[in-house]
């Protein structure tokens, strides 16, 4: 029986692998109207057609995706819901808002804020979630929107270069190249910092004109509540669903409250507010790609609800600390009395296995990191994580956090995987000996000129093909090489901060514009003249590092 279901001619095939190729990565990076199909579904469409015309035989199909990055990027989400219902926004947002005297102290704080969540939540959660909070705090203090929109872009991807699991193309260059992640830390860490550090400054100067004739005079913790900017936002909110074809009351209706008494106690307000037409709101994650910008992205939707207080934006910043102190309240009186008689006390225990429950998402990330830095499988210690917080959530239906999967985004890596092995079958030896001259294969004897050249290109087909098809086409050659180590982090810096040379260049832009249309519209040139020099100086600094410290 044939392992295709035509039988092409040896000589053809290659022209069939070009055609199929080149318009499926059109029809995935271009949005053509009144077309809804999708990225996914144009990867689907295109991979199905290799495999369909023999390009790429059936038997191989297991082989040619790449599972460690798929089990990574499942388990990365899962565990991204988890700290979202854990409230890391709103202990960011504290930290973000708590005393902010200045309009340069705010741009500061975003850019750090944004960055180093970006490391560890990926760019495009962090830019959903950051930019509605950022948006609020200019509105009540009358600071422009524009200086913030740039550092929560800019900094976010930057500052997810750092780590393996920062975005997509370092998930599947750390899995792709064999990389170590305490390897891919020390090295990229450094550039990563560099680069937040120098495009802070450039934001610094570049808008200090226009901030200098700003001040804040409120205090922002108690102007501004996560729950009330959640009700401010559901006009935004409602337009971004509307235009994305989210079925979001389906989705209400599957995450349901799971505490009886909750929903009895609140049967009055919701009454009140499905009156009032108002309606849940969905912060977290969204697939823009039908109708919109063709955007995927890589984050964790979340459920937000009038009726569901247990939610991370849905709890008012000033009522954190003196709920967590009420907390304390029983495990504090055991402090009261002598520390030996405590021991004999199974209650003070049980109270310190309650706090370690509490604190459980917490320890769970720790122990993951560990578990990074001593080597361990990145995707399956993750998943281990995510399986221990399962068990101990044990009562709650899981299908939230099954649902907190970007099912459609995992399909859309799955087909490019295929897509691309199909094209590398039949054009590796001609693409190859073109890009070869210029890729830096010795780490020894380091050629400058070669660097230099190989940079420049990754940022200029980062922005035409997309950073993740251009990152998984260079992998199988990149392998077949067997080229040093460095030149896979160089690949991973550069792919990642070409993100920030235009609007279009990185998702994460993309969904900053994208929630932001309601109160300032980011224009193509207005991100360029920033965008432009910011990437090529980011670029320049961080390349050189990238070289030295993977050579120590």
């Amino acid at each position: 029986m044939s392992n295709s279901v035509f039988n092409l001619n040896e000589a053809v095939k290659p022209y069939f692998a070009l055609v199929i190729f080149i318009v499926s990565l059109f029809l995935i990076c271009v949005k053509i109207k009144n077309i809804n199909i999708g990225r996914a579904g144009y990867s689907l469409i295109g991979a199905t057609l290799m495999v369909m015309f023999g390009i790429v035989p059936p038997k191989e199909i297991g082989s040619v995706v790449n599972w460690d990055t798929i089990i990574l990027l499942m388990s990365m989400m899962m565990l991204s819901n988890y700290m979202e219902k854990a409230n890391i926004w709103g202990l960011a947002s504290n930290v973000l808002l708590y005393k902010c005297k200045t309009p340069f102290v705010f741009l500061i704080r975003v850019c750090i804020i944004s960055a180093v969540m970006s490391s560890v939540l990926t760019n495009d959660t962090v830019c959903v979630t950051l930019t509605p909070i950022v948006i609020k705090a200019c509105e009540t203090t009358s600071l422009p929107y524009f200086p913030y929109l740039m550092a929560v872009a800019t900094s976010a991807n930057i500052g997810s270069a750092s780590l393996p699991v920062g975005n997509p193309q370092n998930m599947i260059i750390a899995t792709a190249g064999g990389l170590e992640f305490l390897n891919f830390f020390k090295v990229s860490v450094v550039s990563s910092f560099l680069g937040v550090l120098l495009n802070s400054v450039l934001l610094y100067f570049y808008f200090k004109k226009n901030l200098s004739k700003f001040e804040i005079t409120v205090d922002l913790t108690k102007q501004i509540s996560l729950k009330s900017l959640t009700k401010n936002n559901s006009r935004n909110e409602k337009e971004i669903k509307q235009e994305n074809s989210l079925n979001y009351n389906k989705l209400t209706q599957e995450n349901s409250i799971q505490n009886n008494d909750s929903i009895n106690n609140n049967n009055t307000n919701s009454n009140n507010n499905n009156n009032d037409n108002s309606e849940d709101i969905i912060t977290g994650s969204y697939n823009i790609d039908n109708n919109s910008s063709n955007i995927i992205i890589i984050s964790t939707p979340t459920l937000y609800s009038e009726d569901n207080e247990d939610r991370l934006l849905d709890v008012d910043i000033n009522d954190q600390n003196s709920s967590n102190n009420n907390n304390d309240g029983k495990f504090n009186q055991y402090n009261k009395n002598n520390f030996f008689e405590n021991l004999k006390n199974p209650k003070f225990y049980l109270e310190i296995l309650k706090k370690l429950i509490e604190i459980r998402v917490s320890i769970i990330l720790f122990l993951i990191l560990v578990g990074f830095f001593v080597g361990l499988h990145m995707g399956f210690t993750v998943l281990f994580g995510v399986s221990i917080l399962m068990m101990i959530e044990h009562n709650n239906d899981i299908g939230e956090i099954i649902k907190s999967v970007d099912w459609e985004l995992l399909l859309f890596f799955s087909g490019l995987f295929v897509l691309v092995d199909g094209f590398d079958r039949q054009f590796a030896k001609e693409a190859w000996t073109v890009l070869e001259p210029f890729v830096p294969l010795d780490d020894k004897n380091i050629n400058i000129f070669k660097v230099f050249i190989f940079s420049i290109m990754v940022l200029v087909l980062s922005n035409v093909l997309g950073n993740v098809p251009l990152v998984l086409s260079l992998s199988p050659r990149l392998l077949d090489a067997n080229v040093p180590n460095f030149t896979w982090l160089l690949l991973a810096f550069v792919s990642t901060v070409a993100g920030n040379l235009t609007l279009v260049g990185s998702v994460a832009n993309l969904i900053v514009a994208e929630k932001a249309k309601a109160h300032h519209v980011i224009g193509f040139l207005e991100y360029l003249k920033f965008g432009v020099p910011s990437t090529i100086l980011v670029v320049l600094i961080g390349v050189p590092i990238v070289v030295l410290m993977s050579s120590i």
